[in-house]
């Protein structure tokens, strides 16, 4: 037992061991020193075993000596090997957790000594996080995949070659191996598993912004890691901060262990992830196609799933999801912090107000929660429970923070992580126990549809998609939001929410039906134009003219420095890019449908809404159904149906766009019918009336829906017919007409920055889209618009006496 004038010498000594000898005590951390702790330091021998890891272990790894011959192998012999893999895995745990606990019971500086050797070799590792350093370098499995097929590079065609660089790239930038991670996570889980969820409002959110020197290696990049809120807003925080004298006081051990564990599972757990829905991916698509490369993948998949689907670990890693849940909420609404952590939020989830706790979180911590949920879902057997982890997770908490990432674009400004939450929150709502808290909480209620409107509108402007580049990203991440939309809406108590949300945000709400209906015509339009061509094409080439072009038919600025085409990725078979294209344009209008159904006065509320899902989507659909241009899209005489082919569906199509048409008309006939009749591009008497008697003759709607809709028909048809009349004996002033549309304006209003006049819902519907005057695109909002009421009553005067019939106001 060493003197007490012994004891600095013995912490550096202990602070030497810890750090594998790098110097005689604790220097600042470098990053690149992952690997090097994992191969000289005390820690790092206890906790490097893995049966992961085949690309440093090679002939005598796991894979090489349990797992060859996966084709001839049962699942219960594979299960069999991962019990005992397991258990192994198990004992190395716990040995380390046997020398990790009395070590952090000692003393200060022996506890601080091991907290710092987490953060080393985390600090050590963040090189892992870069695409570089995974396999799939950024692009996922598909690319993953590809490059496995395609790579002109030998070594990235096999599998084991490619875990063998990773190695060396670990070996040369120094960060830790893949199986030597997941270790290290799991032991810093443990640590985590003592904290309770009552405790966590009492840990540092600021802890990020200290500057002791011991903090500082806790906390190593994460200080770099962008943060939710902007740079003025975190300076702002940190003045917060120190006014209350959060960054002075003594840091809580509890608290750096949450921080370290943020921090791995960025570092450590979310890239292994990453690689192992690769070899998970890869196994599937390779079955079949290539044996080799299927049991190699296959193998690797059964090794992680050893580890990261063991009861153990998921009963730890959802633990830690709970209190990073209870965390993330109580930094966005601090006051109800107590509230959250014991179960009892009330009010809302939605808040336009951006606390400094909430500004000083890096914003990955959200992005990694999701990104495993995700990777659970994704790789969990179809027809089979739900996993394991979601026995684990706090329901109401995380139907929250989904909630709350959904709804608060001023909190969380990726869109794409918004997108993802409306991806996990529709899959959730398909599980009894989540469905219960959907349909009985009113502060989810408050929340969910308003946030599915508020993403829809925030991806409009994404980027196009790598893997076509004919395909905006913006229709992808549509698609659950719009799911997850008709899922919720026939509760009422969230249809309640549209009805609240349509009123009091009015230009939200116009601007996501109008990109709504804008996506609908748009993607039936290329989904049918597409069908055109291809039959085109296979008329004059037969199928091998939808192949992809040669290397000579390439154009010249489409080509590399080698002369291969920059998008051999991204062209894809013209018949994937028409189904894809008829299946999301039948998913709008389905929505489209639903809003109607359940809450068709939002729509007829508003005359600029009204006319564009008249005009736009609804007339112009069904003059392509079954107007003058339908006969484009039917067969020709000795060609085989090909609708299902291409999952285009005209019936269900006419079928919803009537029921539409009952159910506006329904809200308010006079108004609809009279819009209808305005639009000269495809309003067409014969036309409708064609529909009714499709409609009857195909048996395609019930029958009290189809007396509707040939009573809606009829009306509409005379109607028409007396407008027309009374308009030839008449003419209308100038002065009476839109200078856009030359249609009689029902509500005229002053543009103050051009003194023009024009129809309240033409130019509502232009600002909707462009936020400005069209004639001199000034700066313009519909709160600037000035009513003309004497130019109104004239008009209004006017049409009385000639029996003209104008559209009604908002």
């Amino acid at each position: 037992k060493p003197a007490p004038s012994a004891a600095p010498a013995a912490s550096n000594w202990m602070a030497a061991m810890m750090a594998g000898g790098a110097s005689g005590s604790r220097g600042p951390q470098q990053p690149g020193m992952g690997y090097r702790l994992q191969t000289e330091s005390l820690l790092g021998w206890v906790l490097a075993p893995t049966c992961l890891d085949t690309g440093l272990y090679k002939e005598k790894s796991a894979r090489q000596m349990h797992f060859q011959g996966l084709a001839r192998k049962t699942r219960p012999a594979v299960q069999a090997v991962q019990g005992l893999l397991r258990h192994s895995v198990q004992e190395v745990l716990n040995q380390s957790n046997s020398i990790i606990a009395p070590l952090l019971r000692t003393d200060e500086v022996t506890r601080t000594a091991v907290l710092c050797w987490f953060g080393a070799l985390i600090t050590g590792t963040e090189a892992r996080t870069k695409s570089a350093n995974t396999l799939d370098e950024g692009g996922g499995p598909n690319h993953f995949i590809d490059s496995m097929q395609n790579s002109p590079m030998p070594q990235h065609q096999n599998l084991d070659m490619r875990l063998q660089m990773q190695i060396m790239k670990a070996q040369m930038e120094g960060f830790a191996t893949p199986g030597m991670s997941v270790n290290v996570f799991w032991s810093i889980l443990e640590l985590v598993k003592p904290i309770k969820l009552t405790q966590v409002p009492a840990l540092d959110v600021f802890y990020l912004l200290k500057d002791t020197p011991d903090d500082k290696e806790v906390i190593g990049g994460f200080s770099a890691e962008s943060r939710f809120g902007d740079s003025d807003e975190v300076e702002a925080a940190r003045d917060f901060a120190k006014s209350k004298g959060v960054l002075e006081q003594a840091s809580k051990f509890t608290t750096q262990i949450l921080w370290l564990a943020l921090r791995a599972i960025h570092v450590l757990y979310v890239p292994v992830l990453k690689d192992e829905l690769c070899f998970a991916v890869a196994a599937g698509y390779f079955q079949g196609k290539d044996i080799a490369k299927m049991e190699a993948a296959l193998g690797e998949h059964f090794l992680h799933e050893t580890i990261i689907d063991s009861s153990g670990f998921l009963g730890d890693l959802g633990h830690l999801l709970n209190i990073l849940m209870v965390f993330s909420l109580g930094a966005a609404f601090p006051d109800k912090a107590a509230d959250i952590a014991a179960g009892k939020f009330t009010g809302s989830i939605l808040t336009d107000e951006v606390v400094p706790s909430w500004s000083v979180l890096p914003g990955c911590i959200l992005e990694d929660l999701v990104e495993i949920l995700e990777y659970v879902v994704n790789t969990h057997p179809k027809g089979q429970p739900p996993s394991e982890l979601f026995t684990h997770l706090d329901k109401n908490l995380l139907l929250m923070l989904v909630t709350f990432i959904l709804a608060n674009g001023n909190h969380v400004k990726n869109p794409n992580l918004r997108g993802k939450a409306a991806t996990l929150l529709k899959g959730l709502a398909l599980q009894s126990g989540y469905r219960h808290y959907l349909e009985t909480s009113q502060v989810l209620a408050d929340g969910i549809i308003p946030g599915c409107i508020r993403v829809f509108t925030a991806v409009e402007k994404t980027k196009q998609s790598y893997y076509d580049i004919r395909m905006q990203l913006k229709y992808q991440l549509r698609i659950p939001i719009m799911e997850l939309f008709e899922q919720m809406l026939p509760l009422e108590a969230h249809k309640k929410s549209l009805k609240n949300f349509a009123v009091e945000h009015s230009d939200e709400f116009l601007k996501f039906l109008n990109q709504m209906m804008n996506d609908a015509t748009m993607q039936l339009e290329e989904g049918m134009d597409t069908l055109m061509e291809i039959r085109k094409i296979v008329k004059e080439k037969g199928e091998a003219g939808l192949s992809r072009p040669s290397r000579d038919e390439v154009e010249q600025d489409e080509q590399n420095a080698d002369g291969s085409d920059v998008y051999s990725r991204s062209r894809k078979d013209p018949k994937a890019h028409c189904k894809q294209y008829m299946q999301m344009g039948h998913r709008t209008i389905s929505t489209l449908w639903s809003i109607s159904r359940e809450a068709p006065s939002v729509i007829t509320s508003k005359l600029n809404v009204l006319q564009q899902l008249l005009h736009n989507c609804l007339n112009a659909c069904l003059d392509r159904l079954v107007g003058p241009r339908c006969l484009e899209l039917k067969m020709q005489k000795g060609q085989a149906n090909d609708f299902d082919e291409y999952s285009f569906k005209p019936k269900e199509l006419l079928q919803m766009i009537a029921e539409m048409y009952v159910f506006v008309g329904k809200a308010d006939k006079e108004k609809v019918q009279k819009m209808i009749t305005e639009d000269g591009r495809s309003y067409r008497p014969k036309t409708f009336m064609t529909a009714a008697r499709i409609l009857k003759r195909e048996m395609m709607i019930s029958s009290d829906m189809l007396k509707d809709f040939e009573k809606f028909v009829q009306e509409l048809n005379d109607l028409a017919a007396s407008q027309e009349a009374a308009l030839a004996n008449v003419t209308v002033p100038d002065e009476f007409l839109d200078p856009i549309m030359s249609e009689i304006m029902a509500d005229p209003v002053l543009l103050p920055t051009s003194q023009t006049i024009m129809d309240r819902k033409v130019i509502e519907r232009h600002i909707m889209s462009n936020d400005d005057d069209p004639f001199n695109r000034m700066k313009l909002s519909v709160k600037d618009l000035v009513p003309q009421d004497d130019l109104k009553a004239r008009i209004t005067q006017f049409c009385q006496k000639h029996g003209i019939i104008v559209g009604g106001e908002d």
